[in-house]
């Protein structure tokens, strides 16, 4: 059942738990995802990047998710993946998306907080969440490229979460998108600081490949969203190389079909860690 990410993430932020969001690349991916949650009765954050939607095309990306979403028992949030494009974003808000997240940290300073209060209050006239970047988060992946990024700063973020009334915000704390950059180390006390000087959920983006326990201290200091990508497009790859070695198979769905299972047990490995398992 499509459900606004506002809703789950509270729940997730009384009982000290995190809900995945897991980009879907492919049907197959989008599929392997939905079944992961269904079998750990998890909440579910949904997530299609700017990327994906240049892959399949708005309209087709979100048909997918709406489609799987609505025949799904566990609640499923649909959520627009770091959107730097904003003309795209409200797209997004106008298809159907149940929450959006704006990326705004390649804008000027004095401009990020007047445009995302004005989105935001439009959104919220319309019941979608909005989670927000202001530091740009390292690593690369997709249209992302942030190197190493720019830390958050505890006190600006107050300011911002307060003016701009975000639902939750995006932390940049050392993580990096993409595969692992060498010496990759979250900065917890950075967390905690931030965890003090604001009252919404906190998001951890480039989560994959990091430390379980690293993650589960992370969520003990407020992060309540947790994105994972590489992770799944990792377990995908590896898979069909494994499959396409073998001759016999030539069926597009017996290829396919191994990939998608093991996207669905490293889903279901992450759901597991963060602790969202029996929470849908």
């Amino acid at each position: 059942m499509l459900v606004n990410l506002s809703h789950i993430l509270a729940k997730a932020d009384r009982e000290k738990y995190a809900i995945g969001g897991f980009n879907m690349t492919t049907l197959e991916s989008a599929m392997a995802i939905i079944e992961a949650g269904e079998q750990e009765k998890s909440p579910i954050i949904l997530q299609i990047s700017e990327k994906t939607i240049d892959y399949m095309g708005l309209d087709l990306a979100f048909a997918i998710a709406k489609t799987l979403a609505d025949g799904a028992s566990i609640p499923v949030a649909i959520h627009f993946d770091h959107g730097r494009n904003f003309e795209l974003v409200q797209k997004a808000a106008d298809i159907g998306f149940s929450s959006v997240m704006l990326d705004v940290s390649k804008m000027e300073k004095n401009e990020r907080i007047p445009f995302v209060k004005e989105f935001t209050t439009r959104a919220h006239h319309r019941k979608i969440t909005v989670e927000a970047e202001e530091d740009q988060i390292g690593g690369r992946e997709d249209y992302v490229d942030g190197n190493r990024g720019h830390f958050t700063d505890p006190k600006r973020t107050a300011q911002f979460v307060r003016e701009t009334d975000v639902d939750c915000f995006a932390v940049s704390i050392g993580s990096t998108h993409g595969k692992p950059l060498p010496n990759e180390e979250l900065d917890l006390d950075l967390l905690k600081e931030i965890n003090k000087a604001v009252e919404v959920p906190l998001v951890l983006h480039g989560a994959s490949s990091t430390d379980g326990k690293v993650i589960e201290e992370a969520i003990s200091l407020g992060i309540c969203k947790i994105n994972i990508d590489t992770d799944l497009r990792l377990a995908f790859t590896r898979e069909l190389r494994r499959t396409l070695k073998d001759p016999d198979i030539y069926d597009p769905r017996e290829e396919m079909k191994p990939s998608r299972d093991e996207i669905r047990e490293e889903v279901i490995k992450h759901i597991r860690l963060f602790g969202s398992s029996d929470k849908a």
